[in-house]
């Protein structure tokens, strides 16, 4: 309960400026050349942590084509993705993603949208959710 309280204070401390301009760190352990997230997103939504976390591209990627036409899809060269992580059994979900067409979270959005209601929490089982949970959560959690 005390770790949980510490850790409740950093994150409030560190989320103080709403408007805070982005702070992007690596994302250790996850192709770090690639994977960022923002430290200055951090905020405790009840019993959650959300984070935004950057993925860069070295080409442009799609969805897919459309069935109809063919064309590519959602071509993009970065996504930020907000994540909810619960950080007592590090559990983690998707809350919003934004699509860009430039790198760095630069440019046109191709795609944007988000998950409503309660987080649809699971394990996190990627390299790139386990980094998240790694990277924001206390030493003991960061493990399950």
């Amino acid at each position: 309960m005390i770790a949980r309280s510490i850790f409740a204070s950093v994150v409030l401390a560190t989320s103080i400026s709403v408007n805070a301009a982005p702070q992007w760190s690596v994302l250790a352990g996850n192709n770090a050349d690639h994977t960022f997230f923002d430290s200055a997103s951090l905020a405790m939504k009840g019993d959650f942590v959300e984070v935004d976390v950057l993925r860069n591209f070295n080409e442009a990627i799609t969805l897919g084509n459309d069935p109809e036409t063919g064309a590519p899809m959602y071509t993009h060269r970065s996504v930020k993705v907000t994540y909810t992580v619960a950080c007592d059994n590090g559990a983690i979900a998707m809350r919003a993603w934004q699509m860009f067409d430039g790198s760095f979270g630069n440019g046109k959005v191709v795609w944007a949208d988000q998950n409503w209601g309660t987080p649809a929490l699971t394990a996190a089982n990627d390299d790139e959710t386990r980094s998240v949970v790694g990277s924001i959560c206390p030493t003991n959690t960061a493990s399950r």
